[in-house]
């Protein structure tokens, strides 16, 4: 017995395999096509930060590039290597985590494997110290420290760092000698093979470890046909920064030290192919077996088709997809009227893309032009699609006042006689607009929540 899902499960992308047919309904192909001919065609080392919010697909777009620019028939001379840095965020030391899984990259590789295997022994002398006293007082034995122990913790503590200090100036210069080692063998490499490193997930890594790894990047991998690509929200990496570096450090100016080029991944929306989101709503649909032919997904889909925010985003169509799932699951709106289903298709919409707005409805704290700028309209005229005109005709409608209603407007003529069902003790074509969304939004929408 198969079960239906309430989540979207993360897309199978075979990495170096399989390029953007693995997520077509994303129509990131011409996206791909500008950040190879910008890594194909430069020399000089850069770092391209592709940046994104949260949830607009950059980890998808990333996976199928990787694959994508490495494909025969593109004819691009770069290496790809795919770097999930919040994968490796547990370790210590981001010159080691990146280093071994470059070095995979080339394991078959005959001809490089020698040099790998140089760069890995440079980067391993490299790596981070990891010692500790407490580290070195749980190796003697002592798992509680009581006051006639502590001297001899220290004592012999002392010794040890005695010793370290005798080895320090040695070790020291051995560290210089593997990092020009390091840095030979990746020149040598990488003027044989261009490398191109994509560094994904950094914004969502421990903010030391996201920007020890940008540190790494600038001062071991600074190699000329050495391109990283960093798949990142820089909003929040700069809150890293400042988490780092206090609150008044200018994070952008110092992001700049590291970051050469920035590609905005853009949205999909109205304004850039505007049917992406519809497109990538089906796929969801059809992946969490939602009911395409039930009125309610049909009012969705309109909308997102014809005039659903600018913010909305892949992870908010997703969670769009699992809102409608727990929105009265077992209720069939068939029945309801026109103007029922799309107002219950808006607040869908605005719960999964607009939190502050949606609290504004649970507070009954929302007007005509509030709604409709949800939906990136700035007035109930000039519609000029078909979702865009039901959106105008019901807020013009539910936000006039009852007794200034005209039944024969055309706002009315999306409802049924009695405008919805009763719900409670009140009839709803008795209440003002913010009453209205305000009681659908909590009848309708707040039996389950998700984490916001």
């Amino acid at each position: 017995m198969s079960g239906q899902r309430l989540t979207v499960p993360e897309p199978e992308i075979k990495l170096y395999e399989q390029g953007f047919e693995a997520a077509s309904d994303l129509g990131r192909e011409q996206d791909g096509k500008k950040l190879s001919d910008l890594v194909e065609k430069i020399e000089e080392p850069m770092v391209i930060a592709v940046d994104a919010p949260w949830g607009a697909g950059k980890s998808v777009f990333l996976k199928c590039w990787v694959g994508e620019h490495i494909k025969a028939e593109h004819s691009n001379e770069a290496t790809t290597v795919y770097f999930d840095a919040f994968q490796h965020d547990f370790l210590d030391d981001p010159l080691i985590a990146l280093t071994g899984v470059i070095s995979e990259r080339f394991t078959n590789d005959a001809e490089h494997s020698k040099t790998w295997n140089k760069l890995k022994k440079a980067a391993y002398k490299l790596r981070k110290p990891a010692v500790r006293i407490g580290a070195f007082a749980a190796s003697i034995g002592i798992s509680e420290i009581a006051v006639p122990v502590v001297d001899a913790v220290v004592d012999a503590a002392a010794k040890e760092l005695a010793k370290a200090s005798d080895e320090f100036w040695r070790k020291e210069d051995s560290k210089r000698a593997a990092m020009k080692a390091f840095y030979e063998a990746l020149e040598k490499l990488a003027a044989e093979q261009k490398l191109i490193i994509v560094v994904d997930e950094l914004d969502r890594c421990r903010p030391d470890y996201a920007l020890n790894l940008l540190e790494v990047i600038k001062h071991f991998f600074n190699v000329p046909n050495v391109h990283f690509v960093l798949g990142v929200n820089l909003t929040e990496l700069q809150n890293s920064v400042r988490a780092r570096y206090g609150a008044g450090v200018n994070a952008g100016l110092y992001l700049q030290k590291f970051v050469m080029v920035t590609m905005p991944l853009p949205v999909r929306n109205r304004d850039f192919r505007w049917d992406a989101n519809a497109d990538h709503f089906i796929h969801i649909s059809e992946t969490m077996d939602l009911d395409k032919k039930g009125n309610l997904w049909q009012y969705v889909e309109l909308l997102i088709k014809d005039c659903a925010p600018h913010s909305m985003t892949l992870r908010s169509i997703e969670r769009l997809a699992t809102l409608m799932k727990l929105s009265s699951p077992n209720s069939s709106y068939t029945q309801q009227s026109n103007g029922h289903n799309t107002l219950r298709a808006a607040l869908l919409i605005i719960k999964a893309c607009n939190s502050e707005k949606y609290q504004n409805i649970l507070d009954g704290d929302i007007n005509a032009a509030a709604f409709l700028s949800c939906f990136g309209l700035s007035s109930l005229h000039g519609a000029q699609t078909t979702g865009e005109d039901f959106i105008t005709r019901v807020a013009s409608y539910i936000f006039t006042p009852f007794a200034d209603r005209d039944e024969e407007t055309t706002g009315a003529s999306l409802f049924k006689p009695d405008f919805m069902r009763r719900h409670g003790d009140d009839d709803l074509k008795y209440l003002n607009g913010p009453q209205i969304l305000q009681k659908l939004a909590i009848k309708e929408l707040e039996v389950f929540q998700l984490p916001s």
